[in-house]
Formats: structure tokens, sequence, C-alpha cells
């Protein structure tokens, strides 16, 4: 009766090699859950580098050079404002001059303003600014002395005055080359301090003063005042009429009289005015003249019958 051995051999060692490889902690690298992590994240800092390595020289070639102000901040003088800049062109330019364009953006406006609450001195207020149009000024920046020499660094004086439209405030600038639009340096913020005009802010204003009266005023209206109305009579006396003291001087030249007409016998056949029927002595007369025509007409009535 045979026994079973046990099998040392090579492929005793094969099988055993086998029954490894399937055990689930020898599987490849690939087939675990946190590869798969690994990989993506991998990938995505792959991704971002190669952006982050396209966009450095891009930006690198947009701003070219340097510039450099002295002072951000002037101080007006005479309605002028002086910027002392060092501009370095990142290299010899092609050109002695070259035109750059000055963009100032306006951002913050100084405004002195009278108010309510400071109706005498004016108070500073800072107006923030939005969606400006720029001021842009055209200029060429010297980069050669007067032996024709080239440099790549130049100083340059910029004067922006009050009849350019520029006042007290806060701006942005931004210095580009005219030829191709290329920022030259960093986009900077200067101040020019100054005084604006005065603003009269305050709800209600007065102007003016009151006109003083003298004493010399005051006696000369307190004695016409005094003294009676024209027309008025003081008291006790009667007051004279309008009429007479408004009646035309006698020394006019009077008016003159119509002709005489003889009257018709028999009778005047005239009306008499109202003022001539009133006098008594006009009466009897107009009676003794119808009581003659009367008696006339009797005596040539009784001398035709007889």
């Amino acid at each position: 009766m045979r026994t079973a051995r046990s099998r040392t051999g090579p492929l005793s060692q094969l099988g055993a090699r086998r029954q490894r490889a399937e055990r689930p902690h020898a599987l490849p690298g690939a087939t675990q859950p946190g590869a798969a992590r690994r990989l993506f994240l991998a990938r995505v800092v792959a991704i971002a580098l190669a952006l982050i390595g396209a966009w450095l020289p891009a930006s690198a070639a947009h701003a070219a050079g340097t510039v450099t102000i002295v002072d951000r901040s002037p101080k007006e003088d005479n309605g002028r404002w002086k910027l002392k800049m060092t501009i370095n062109y990142g290299g010899t330019p092609h050109l002695g001059h070259i035109p750059m364009l000055f963009s100032f953006t306006p951002t913050v406006h100084y405004e002195r303003a009278l108010t309510d609450k400071s109706p005498d001195t004016p108070v500073l207020v800072r107006i923030p600014l939005q969606n400006q149009q720029s001021i842009n000024e055209s200029m060429d920046v010297g980069f050669s002395d007067g032996s024709g020499k080239i440099f790549a660094i130049t100083k340059f004086d910029f004067i922006l005055r009050r009849d350019r439209l520029f006042e007290a405030g806060e701006y942005e600038l931004v210095i580009k080359r005219a030829s191709d639009g290329v920022q030259m340096g960093q986009k900077q913020k200067i101040t020019l301090q100054g005084d604006n005009p005065i603003m009269d802010r305050r709800a209600i204003v007065f102007s003016g003063e009151k006109k003083k009266k003298d004493g010399k005023t005051d006696k000369a209206e307190a004695e016409k005042s005094d003294e009676p109305a024209k027309g008025e009579a003081p008291e006790g006396e009667p007051a004279e009429d309008a009429a007479e003291a408004e009646a035309p001087v006698d020394d006019a030249p009077p008016a003159e009289a119509p002709p005489p007409v003889e009257p018709k016998q028999g009778g005047c056949g005239c009306r008499l005015s109202p003022d001539e029927a009133a006098t008594p002595f006009a009466l009897p007369l107009v009676a003794l003249g119808a009581a003659a025509a009367l008696a006339r007409r009797r005596g040539e009535r009784r001398a035709r019958r007889a």
C-alpha cells in the first residue's frame, strides 16, 4: 500500500504562487479605489501648472518695462500739477522718441462745499466715481540725448493742467505704447492735491444785508407823516373845495364869443339855457316881449277889420 508524499518540487512552488496572486491584497494598483483619486489629482495639478506656465509669458509680454513716479500726490502750483517719472523701456528702443498714451481715469472727486452745518467754511467731501471716461494725453517720450545715443531708461516730466479738465482728486494712471498698445509698467494710483471751486450745498441761502436807516431820515419821515394831507383842511377851518383849488389860472386867454344874432320879431324862438332861465332879470324881459308882440298882432287885426 502506497502513502502520499508531500510535493516540494517546482510544481508545488508554482501552485503556491498562484494562490498568493489570487488573494485580494495582492491585486494590481490600477484596481484599487484610492489609486483612481490619486491619478485624477495628478492630472488636475498638471493642467494647472500648464495654464500657469502659459499665462506667465503672456503677462510678461503684455506689461513691458517699468514706470516709477517720484511723488504720487503732487500739490497744485498755479493751476498745474507736475509728475516726475522714471521710465524703463525694458530694453533699448528702436527709436529715440517713443509715442505713448497716458490715460487718467477719475476715481474720487474732492469737492469743497458749504453745508448747513458749516455755512461759512467749506468742507472737503470725497465723492467716489464709477464708470468715468478717462482723460487721454499723447506724448512722445525721449530715450536719446543730443548726440543721438539711445538709452533704455529715461526721466520724464508730465504736466497736468486744469484747462485740460483735470481737478483735485484721485486718478488711475495707465501708460501704453501708441504703436502696439503694450502697457508700460503697472497701473498706478495718483492723488492731485488742490482746492476745487466752492459749491453751495445749503438748503436755504440768504444773501444781502438790510439797509440801516439814519436818524435824520427817521425824523424826516416822522415830519412828513405829521403834515396834513393835500386837500385836507386843519381842524376848526372849513375845507376848500377841491375843484376851486385845482381850478385853472385866470391868466389864460378867454375863448372868442360867437357873433351876435338879431332876434326875430314876434319872439326869439330859441330855448334858454338853464342858467339863463334861472336868472331873475330874464323872465320880465321875456314877458314884456311877449306882451308887445301880442299887442302888435291885435292892432294889425283891428286895422284889417276896419
